[in-house]
């Protein structure tokens, strides 16, 4: 079985709550969760909690009473405790019982109000996702069967009237300035390789996959129906690993190209564990592989004037996002040209962060100071630009001939005198903290326990030193692994993933974008110049706006071709991601409801 958190785990997390007042619900624990072999045995203590369809999971959305800043109290959602009452305690075995009762007055095993809100609160912003998902796909149907040309706007604009908020529009596209090259074919090592393509398995896609296939999964999935209304039958078909995960790409980045963007990623070994048997009171060390991940740069390279001809011969600019994948205060959106499948944790967070919650009473706390999100999900990415996904057989992300990858990217972005620099994140080169949180730094660190941004160089050789503090002083070793052992599995644990695409001249494109005027014509009968950028994104309504109301969510698209297929497709991962996501919440309800079962050994 997966990875269980340690007891401390679950006191820190309850103590994060109500002492600090704000709520990070189970951000400790959910990675953990990710385990296909425990959702089912975890799940089944939810099957009496409440019903509940969209109109009631956005009423629903963030309804959350909060700890009294007095007493420290907290009180279950109201409308859950209208409907649920207490949890049932009869004993194991008859009419009605949980799989796990063995509830005792207080500690572990006891139910947890507390995790059971969490998981509510899960489970209803996975539901409303799928639901809007679905709504943003009739959406781009209606956008592209507009067909939209560039024309048009610009004489709407000319006229003074508004634009609309979001077009879709085809044609081809250019660009004023030269050529530009591609990082990765002048690099040893990653020149090699230029074709591969081999992401990391997405956990939530995996489980959406497995709940739609395993019979022992049934009942999970029957739960998440009744209590959010949405089926299996609502996400798309899952395929099997291999696909999108490993393909070849035709895609060699060269030629007379305009865009190329290459993503560099640290991926780490998170969430390790401690098993004692309470019958023979063996302990064993479980030590997951390559299953978090942080960006460590981002960089791009565009021709001059970046332009779209539609399919009337019209012109207007192209404006991209920022290449700002990067971030010190915590993961950052992910980048839009590499047409990232929803990274559904960080974004959840991300929402309550800006959001809040409301309580039924009205009132409304705020969580703009929660504690940033510095590792996520290794991310899906699905462009068909994407001609390099690969990553390092080794900790230092060198390759066969080459252990300098990442001073090489390092110089090929030098600004003036000095190479581009990295980001150097602690947390992705040491072990969970046992009994910590998230976004804790083990005491053994010695140095460099603070994020910021190094040379290429510099992150190298504080990763030499994490690797030999990790190895010597975590706590995740004996008995199962020896210290030895430790220092030779630092490569299979760990790695750095390599991510490239490049868009050629004259490639036929659909954009998803927000026009504006670029620059308004003179005289009469005169057009204004469009532009196309970003359009500004909505993370989701107010908890008691109606589901008739909602506001669709869009990023910055260009997608290879001019199918309406293309842009559905690249979409179609991102509600089989939020179905996982509410088949760990469902687990997780039960499992708080049943009092933990298994961390009180």
């Amino acid at each position: 079985s997966g990875p269980i958190p340690h007891r401390a785990g679950i006191v820190r997390y309850r103590i994060v709550l109500v002492i600090p007042m704000k709520w990070v619900v189970f951000l400790p624990i959910a990675s953990a969760l990710k385990s296909t072999d425990l959702l089912q045995r975890w799940s089944m203590s939810s099957m009496s909690l409440p019903k509940m369809g969209i109109e009631e999971a956005l009423k629903l959305r963030g309804q959350v009473e909060f700890p009294d800043q007095r007493f420290g109290g907290f009180h279950l959602m109201e409308s859950l405790q209208e409907d649920h009452g207490t949890v049932p305690t009869t004993a194991p075995g008859s009419p009605g019982a949980l799989p796990y009762s063995n509830v005792r007055s207080n500690g572990i095993g006891h139910p947890d109000p507390i995790g059971m809100s969490a998981g509510v609160l899960v489970l209803v912003y996975a539901a409303y996702s799928v639901y809007r998902y679905r709504r943003e796909a009739n959406r781009i149907i209606s956008l592209f069967e507009a067909n939209t040309q560039i024309k048009e706007l610009s004489e709407s604009a000319a006229r003074g009237e508004p634009l609309p908020n979001i077009v879709v529009i085809r044609g081809h596209i250019g660009a004023d300035g030269g050529d530009i090259c591609t990082v990765s074919t002048g690099i040893d090592g990653l020149r090699e390789r230029v074709g591969e393509i081999e992401q990391p398995k997405n956990a939530w896609i995996e489980i959406a996959r497995q709940a739609k296939s395993d019979p022992q999964l049934r009942g999970v999935a029957d739960a998440v129906v009744q209590r959010t209304g949405v089926d299996a039958d609502d996400v798309p078909e899952v395929p099997e690993p291999g696909d999108p995960y490993a393909r070849q790409s035709n895609n060699r980045g060269e030629g007379s190209l305009v865009v190329a963007e290459i993503l560099v990623a640290r991926i780490c070994a998170k969430h390790q564990s401690i098993r004692r048997e309470k019958t023979t009171k063996r302990v064993t060390i479980k030590r997951p592989r390559r299953n978090e991940s942080y960006n460590c740069f981002h960089g791009r390279r565009v021709s001059e004037r970046l332009h779209l001809i539609d399919l009337d011969g019209n012109r207007c600019d192209i404006e991209l996002p920022p290449a700002d994948a990067v971030g010190l205060a915590g993961v950052s959106d992910p980048p839009p040209l590499f047409l990232p499948v929803s990274d559904v944790w960080t974004e959840f967070t991300h929402y309550l962060r800006r959001d809040g919650v409301t309580g039924p009473s009205g009132r409304h706390q705020r969580l703009d100071d929660l504690p940033p999100m510095r590792l996520s999900d290794p991310y899906t990415l699905l462009s068909e630009f994407i001609f390099l996904d690969v990553q390092s057989p080794g900790d230092l992300g060198g390759f066969p001939g080459n252990p300098s990858v990442l001073e090489n990217i390092g110089e090929a972005f030098r600004n003036g005198p000095t190479p581009a620099n990295f980001l150097w994140e602690p947390r992705g080169f040491y072990d969970s903290v046992r009994g910590g949180g998230y976004d804790d730094v083990p005491s053994y660190a010695s140095k460099h326990r603070k994020t910021e941004m190094v040379t290429a160089r510099e992150l190298l050789e504080r990763a030499q030193v994490a690797a030999k503090e990790n190895a010597r002083y975590t706590p995740h070793c004996e008995p199962t692994f020896t210290r030895l052992e430790l220092e030779q599995r630092r490569d299979e644990e760990n790695c750095f993933r390599y991510t490239e695409l490049a868009i050629p001249r004259g490639t036929p494109v659909t954009i998803l974008a927000r026009p504006m005027v670029a620059q308004a014509g003179t005289g009469e009968g005169a057009d204004c110049n469009i532009r196309l950028v970003s359009p500004g994104c909505d993370e989701g309504p107010d908890p008691y706006v109606d589901a008739k109301n909602l506001k669709d969510r869009f990023r910055f698209r260009i997608l290879k071709g001019h199918q309406v297929e293309n842009l559905l497709r690249h979409r179609e991962l991102n509600p089989t991601a939020y179905y996982g996501l509410a088949m760990v919440a469902m687990a997780f309800i039960g499992w708080a409801a049943s009092g933990y079962p298994g961390l009180g050994a």
